[in-house]
């Protein structure tokens, strides 16, 4: 999340039942058992009944239209929209804004400046860690925030079973390993961001589908800065300088703060790919005999052949 943003409600905003799980599943009035116990209590105590849109009277019902999280009482309590789950539009719902701290009536306050995703559920995945992590499939990516090209601290699990494509798919990832003094790495940053020229056209007459694939959100192509100029560990201005030679606003650039990813997804060589799926397990780990003249870097072979992209 962002380093620099403030938190703009009243503490006790932050007791309020928030039921983020519902959003997605059965909605903020919880399980059947529980909403059965609550109206027999209602009852009990000659509670007033609200008559729902079925015509069923039911006591004391928790109304969410949108079904964000935050009943329609909290929503006129805060002055967001009751009717909507994003108030401004910044693709963060109202409670995920109010748990992380960010303003859901303001736009330029948002959970991530990248406007990278966010979810919600991910407690509920295998957390990876990195005791327990390795090259071998169905082994967890370790949950870990890093810095960002914008400054914030990004969990990487945010980008989880992210659906956001025309498929309705979650996007699988390809984790680039890159250092600041290799010009190989370089020259895939620019043809991953667009940036044709004599030094990468090569890339896109092996790779023809991945560019697109990859601004179209089927595929997140998350790129860790892993050694500096000199071959040590990176800095921030190593990002900020990797972000201004490479821009692109698709593509996490995340800074390897000692190393930690290189020392335990390292190759043998720069720039270095494998795959994870949707839920960051690893689905593909290439070993060095993998690599051709044909398809000097498998792992995007497969993301070429394999993933599906815009019908």
């Amino acid at each position: 999340m962002s380093t620099s943003k403030h938190l703009l409600f009243s503490a006790s905003l932050f007791f309020l039942p928030l039921t983020l799980a519902g959003c997605f599943d059965e909605g903020p009035a919880g399980d059947d058992e529980a909403a059965s116990e609550d109206e027999t209590a209602s009852e009990d105590e000659g509670a007033d009944e609200v008559e729902t849109d079925t015509g069923e009277e039911t006591a004391g019902e928790i109304i969410d239209t949108d079904q964000d999280g935050l009943s329609d009482e909290e929503e006129a309590m805060l002055g967001t929209d009751p009717l909507r789950k994003d108030t401004d539009n910044d693709n963060y719902w109202d409670s995920w804004e109010l748990i992380e701290g960010t303003d859901p009536l303001d736009a330029s306050s948002r959970i991530y400046i990248g406007s990278w995703p966010y979810n919600p559920d991910k407690e509920e995945l295998d957390q990876g860690s990195w005791e327990d992590t390795g090259k071998q499939k169905g082994k967890s990516f370790p949950r870990e925030v890093f810095l960002d090209q914008y400054g914030d601290t990004v969990d990487v699990y945010d980008f989880t079973n992210f659906t956001v494509n025309s498929t309705k798919q979650p996007a699988v990832f390809i984790m680039d390993l890159s250092a600041q003094w290799c010009t190989p790495c370089h020259n895939v940053a620019n043809w991953i961001a667009g940036n044709d020229d004599s030094n990468n056209e090569w890339i896109q007459e092996i790779y023809p589908t991945v560019r697109e694939k990859v601004h179209g959100l089927f595929v997140w192509w998350i790129t860790f800065v892993v050694q500096d100029a000199n071959g040590g560990d990176p800095s921030e201005g190593d990002i900020e300088a990797w972000f201004q030679a490479h821009w692109d606003p698709y593509i996490p650039l995340f800074l390897d703060e000692g190393q930690k990813v290189l020392s335990r997804f390292g190759g043998d060589s720069f720039p270095h790919f494998f795959l994870l799926n949707s839920e960051m397990k690893i689905e593909y780990f290439p070993d060095p005999s993998h690599s051709t003249n044909a398809n000097p870097y498998p792992a995007i072979g497969l993301i070429d052949t394999q993933v599906p992209g815009a019908e």
